[in-house]
């Protein structure tokens, strides 16, 4: 009976033991895939090459390089290699590995500078969580001469699923120097979702800025800029909505306003904006592979795409103002404005026999024009600059068919 029992047992583990061999391979194998779906997006993507080498692929651990490759508007390649490691496990795999970024065949970042990123895979249910990570950094090999770039250290964190993906992107303040000026990016916080797909898509983002500085000839900032944006593509149309504030606009180190904005778009051909994209990346891409690219006749391509432009127009879009509030206790100015404006799309077939790189295609483009837009409390000045009472508390701007008219005066521009 014990003997039984022994040999019972040992056929249990070894059972065990080939059912956990099995996963383990099984595991790795789907790790192997992955990894060849993600290259295989990368390099679908418009100018963009991706490609894997020096793969080595084992039930534990696996390693290789992937290489990323795009143009630069002067014709010097920038090159990404990402070399990788990878530890398999039965239910997850674990990723890590740095980054080695080069242009014109520069190494752009020292050892020392280089980002590093890990991530992990969940093999049962697909669920991925990334992190990419840079310590702070200056180069003056990107930016043209005289300037110099310095990078604040930040992260991107990255989790979710196919056709679903949150991300958070953190970073200390950069600056640009140009010369005697300098444009100053302070911290940087952007979180946001993406749901779906290249068809359709639902999209929601956060931006959180401290400063945005220039210094020059004439200096200026702007201090705790938000921002939230909502954008939906669906089978039949796009929507877009957003707000932002900022808590100080100065001039010169001298507060000058605050304000805040929200606004909104809709009745956008989804079928229409997929063509544009579509055509657009195509024409981008018969640009790149061109040799000469300087011999491409932009306007004869902006002109291609004129008949999909208006096609996009076809459903009379509406922008709305929901809100516009300025507030300067320097100019004694505290408004607020809202409305609407439609551009018409009923036979904008006729659109199409004038290019939209001509004068005329956006005149005509205009007399489509409908809405209205109200400002409230409007500034003394400006009510004198359009030849109304100073006292006017209120401006209505009126728009039919391209003309415009305030407080039913006619508006010329």
């Amino acid at each position: 009976m014990h003997k039984k029992r022994w040999i019972g047992g040992g056929c249990l583990l070894v059972l065990l033991g080939i059912a956990w061999c099995a996963a383990q391979a099984w595991s790795s194998h789907v790790g192997e895939q992955a990894l060849e779906r993600l290259t295989a997006r990368l390099d679908a993507r418009d100018g963009w090459q991706a490609s894997r080498h020096e793969v080595e692929q084992g039930w534990w651990h696996s390693s290789g390089v992937l290489r990323l490759e795009t143009v630069a508007p002067e014709g010097r390649p920038l090159r990404v290699a990402l070399p990788y490691r990878v530890r398999h496990g039965v239910l997850s795999s674990h990723l890590d590995g740095e980054a080695v970024v080069t242009h014109a065949g520069e190494t752009l970042l020292a050892a020392d500078a280089a980002p590093t990123w890990q991530a992990s895979y969940r093999t049962l249910s697909g669920d991925m969580k990334g992190r990419l990570e840079w310590p702070a950094f200056t180069s003056s090999d990107v930016l043209p001469e005289a300037a110099s770039l310095e990078v604040g250290a930040g992260e991107l964190m990255l989790h979710g699923h196919a056709g679903d993906v949150r991300y958070h992107l953190r970073s200390a303040p950069w600056r640009v120097s140009l010369g005697e000026a300098s444009l100053d990016i302070g911290a940087l916080d952007v979180e946001g979702r993406h749901r779906g797909d290249e068809r359709t898509f639902h999209h929601t983002a956060r931006l959180s800025l401290a400063t945005l500085t220039w210094q020059g000839g004439a200096p200026f900032s702007l201090n705790a800029l938000n921002y939230e944006a909502d954008m939906r593509l669906g089978d039949d149309t796009f929507g877009y909505h957003g707000e932002g504030d900022v808590a100080d606009i100065a001039v010169a180190g001298q507060s000058v306003a605050s304000g805040r904005m929200s606004l909104g778009l809709e009745r956008v051909d989804a079928d229409a904006l997929r063509a544009l994209i579509e055509r657009m990346r195509e024409s981008s891409l018969g640009a790149d592979r061109s040799r000469d690219v300087t011999s491409v006749d932009e306007t004869s391509r902006w002109g291609r795409l004129t008949p999909l432009m208006v096609d996009v127009l076809r459903d009379s879009p509406r922008l709305t103002l929901e809100t516009l509030q300025v507030t300067s206790e320097a100019f004694g100015v505290d408004s607020r404005a809202f409305g609407e404006l439609t551009l018409d799309g009923d036979d904008s077939a006729s659109l199409t026999t004038t290019p939209v790189t001509s004068p005329a295609f956006w005149r005509h483009l205009q007399q489509r024009l409908d809405g209205h837009v109200t400002l409230v409390d409007a500034p003394a000045l400006l009510a004198l600059h359009l030849g109304l009472p100073p006292e006017t508390p209120r401006l209505v701007f009126r728009v039919d068919a391209g003309q415009w008219r305030v407080n039913e005066r006619a508006l010329r521009w």
